[in-house]
């Protein structure tokens, strides 16, 4: 709304800029959080929305029986109404961001909603893979054939993040392939890391502002030369999207840190990963993102190699999977866990901006 303004009336000019969009993002998608989430808490204990805790799990998750989840809800319309305010609405980008956003979302809602109405397992496994791959598909086509806002040099090649120039060339069914299994992986892993109070949602806002800060740079034609990122119109864009997704999180990381007063949920985990995943994409940082999202990637292999040792060797590696329960089990303060494993995500997001500085050079 804001960019359009900028567009119609001269002197709001001002208002195309993105930087100040991005500021503005960040604050109004921050303090969206910080007013509505009391209120929202509250509604959500009055409809006894609350978190059921696995009998198997550590004993000091059980006094978190009955604290409210669906967190995401909340995100997600602090993100949908601080883009429409601050983006330009009509860039491809956007609307892509948006409808996957909306998308996962859903899942996660479903899902969510499923456990307290019908199923406490919620969704099957295989129908939320099922609603990612055809989200995949869509994210797909789009690349493929609207090609939006110059983005004919993303034909099926994946950028190799370790060499200046250089791109991977996979061919259109590779590239549908590894499309569906960065936003599976990311979208699940993500899910996967939200098992503690606050411990996924700070890597996401470390992970959002890495590629902030990478999506700046491929949108400005002096800068995208200098660190030799291809180029792409209209890709700016995507800071102030991002700028309201790191502002949610912040925001809900005043209720979210220990003791949480509320958890995201399937509908805030599987759409901050989604999102990740798309504008990894997007940017054609896909290689980057396990680096970015290391966080992601320890939770999500340590629940295979336990899975995978269990069944085939007939033992466990972890005292519990994910891994963060493995490290409550051996005595660690849930809290401390978090704060390390914040540490490490913020010390690898400096890690891909150091790359990305150094394949320009």
């Amino acid at each position: 709304m804001l960019f359009l303004l900028s567009q119609e009336y001269p002197s709001l000019q001002i208002l195309s800029s993105i930087s100040l969009r991005v500021a503005l993002s960040f604050l109004i998608s921050f303090f969206f959080i910080l007013i509505f989430g009391k209120p929202y808490i509250n509604y959500l204990k009055k409809k006894k929305f609350g978190e059921s805790i696995r009998e198997d799990g550590p004993q000091s998750h059980f006094s978190k029986k009955g604290t409210p989840t669906m967190g995401g809800v909340l995100i997600v319309a602090s993100m949908i109404i601080t883009t429409l305010i601050t983006s330009n609405i009509q860039n491809n980008y956007i609307i892509l961001l948006l409808l996957v956003t909306l998308l996962f979302a859903s899942i996660g809602f479903i899902d969510d909603y499923t456990k307290f109405t019908v199923n406490k397992k919620g969704l099957s496994g295989k129908k939320k893979l099922l609603g990612q791959f055809l989200i995949a598909i869509i994210v797909w086509s789009f690349i493929t054939y609207f090609k939006p806002d110059g983005m004919a040099h993303y034909d099926y090649a994946i950028l190799n993040p370790l060499q200046k120039g250089s791109f991977i060339y996979v061919g259109a069914l590779g590239t549908f392939i590894f499309i569906a299994l960065i936003l599976m992986g990311a979208s699940n892993a993500v899910n996967i890391t939200d098992g503690l109070d606050g411990l996924a949602t700070m890597p996401v806002v470390i992970s959002g502002f890495v590629f902030l800060v990478i999506a700046y740079f491929t949108g400005h034609i002096v800068l995208s030369d200098h660190l030799n990122i291809s180029y792409a119109v209209g890709i700016g864009e995507i800071t102030v999207f991002l700028a309201a997704m790191c502002g949610a999180g912040l925001g809900f990381l005043w209720y979210n840190f220990y003791p949480a007063q509320i958890f995201m949920g399937d509908t805030g985990s599987l759409t901050l990963g989604g999102i990740l995943g798309t504008v990894s994409i997007l940017l054609k940082q896909e290689l980057l993102l396990p680096i970015v999202g290391i966080i992601f990637v320890i939770e999500a292999l340590s629940v295979i190699i336990q899975v995978f040792s269990f069944k085939v060797l007939g033992r466990r590696v972890f005292k519990m999977a994910p891994i963060h329960h493995h490290y409550e089990l051996l005595g660690k303060h849930e809290a401390k866990v978090t704060m390390r494993f914040w540490i490490i995500s913020l010390m690898f997001g400096t890690l891909a901006l150091a790359i990305v500085r150094l394949r320009g050079v």
